[in-house]
């Protein structure tokens, strides 16, 4: 089986160089994509290390829960923690789902975020 994985980054030039490094797993449908200005993030989170417990995903895996991206015109700059500043680029691919915690470690490496529900 295969899971799909959306992760959002600040620069186009993060989320290729994540996608090449993702080359050396069994990944599949890679692509890099802007995200559009208008649209509203929210509940995203750095990807950190994961590790894989009986149940799936230990707790404590994503950062705080209040460490959600807030890109809404209307939002203050003190408002956005300053470590998730505005994301440009998703990048969206399948992964083996043996290999999808080497995955979120790759993504983690090129400072990646994701929909902290997804994780």
């Amino acid at each position: 089986m295969t899971k799909h994985i959306e992760a959002f980054f600040r620069t186009e030039n993060d989320a290729e160089s994540a996608k090449a490094e993702l080359q050396k797993l069994s990944t599949q449908n890679e692509m890099v994509e802007p995200i559009p200005e208008q649209s509203r993030l929210t509940g995203v989170v750095p990807v950190l290390n994961q590790s894989q417990s009986s149940g799936g995903v230990a707790a404590g895996g994503v950062a705080g829960f209040g460490d959600f991206l807030k890109s809404d015109k209307n939002t203050s700059r003190e408002d956005t923690p300053s470590d998730v500043e505005h994301l440009t680029h998703l990048l969206h691919f399948d992964v083996k789902d043996d290999e999808y915690q080497e995955a979120l470690s790759i993504l983690k490496n090129h400072d990646g975020h994701m929909d902290e529900e997804k994780i």
